[in-house]
């Protein structure tokens, strides 16, 4: 997947225009189309300001290790899990391992 796929996946996840996220990651409207097309590429600042405006890390948009969640209520719950620390996080991963192995036996047996 390229930069310019990722760019545009990641800004469609967070349920951004291309207007939106230029505008909230101050860089020109024209310069994020030119990256999503694929006919730029941005230069270091604006891949950096581009990540912070989308809340991901700038090696996110450099790496082929992407995650796609395609529901936007799950992304959030899962980026609210992802900030927790402590007990409270302990507490949910172990309640979805619960949960995912009771599902996976219900599937297992029908």
């Amino acid at each position: 997947m390229t930069i310019a796929e990722r760019i545009r996946l990641y800004r469609q996840q967070k349920g951004f225009s291309q207007n939106e996220l230029a505008e909230l990651s101050g860089v020109n409207n024209k310069s994020l189309s030119r990256y999503e097309l694929g006919s730029s590429i941005p230069p270091a600042d604006a891949l950096k300001n581009i990540a912070d405006a989308l809340a991901i890390s700038a090696d996110a948009l450099l790496s082929d290790d992407i995650i796609t969640i395609k529901d936007k209520d799950l992304l959030n719950r899962f980026e609210t899990i992802q900030d927790m620390t402590g007990d409270d996080k302990l507490i949910v991963i172990k309640f979805l391992d619960l949960v995912i192995r009771d599902y996976k036996a219900k599937q297992a047996y029908s």
